[in-house]
């Protein structure tokens, strides 16, 4: 489901989705219930354009929400880029002596999990760096 009548994921991987015959689509709605006494039955949906709705009969709901960085009560604290996302150096270092950023927040080219395992990983050894040079 999507809330709109496009992807923005990179070429390749909606190429995958679309030949995935296990995938249906359903553009331009957005979740408004998920029915079920004791297990997830169906899921109630909303088309954004026309108002219409319906019930999907599912089984799960796995929901990814996107990539809006909750950021803003840092905007008068540290440098963020266009979109919200906190600027960083290679050490994972903000603009702020001993403020650091991992992870999903961290303005860079990739989200994922094995970047923010990455990130925590730098972060961490430039935390324990930056409190060693301060005593």
């Amino acid at each position: 489901m999507h809330r709109r009548d496009d992807l923005r994921a990179a070429p390749s991987a909606q190429e995958r989705a679309f030949a995935n015959p296990k995938f249906e689509f359903v553009w331009d709605s957005i979740p408004k219930q998920i029915e079920g006494a004791e297990m997830v039955e169906a899921l109630e949906v909303e088309n954004v354009k026309t108002g219409d709705g319906r019930s999907l009969p599912v089984n799960g709901v796995f929901m990814y929400i996107g990539q809006i960085p909750n950021t803003a009560w840092l905007k008068d604290l540290v440098k963020l880029d266009q979109w919200g996302f906190i600027l960083t150096d290679g050490t994972m270092a903000t603009n702020i002596p001993g403020i650091f950023a991992a992870g999903d927040v961290r303005s860079k080219l990739e989200r994922q999990i094995s970047t923010a395992v990455g990130d925590g990983t730098i972060a961490t050894i430039a935390v324990e760096r930056y409190l060693e040079g301060i005593k």
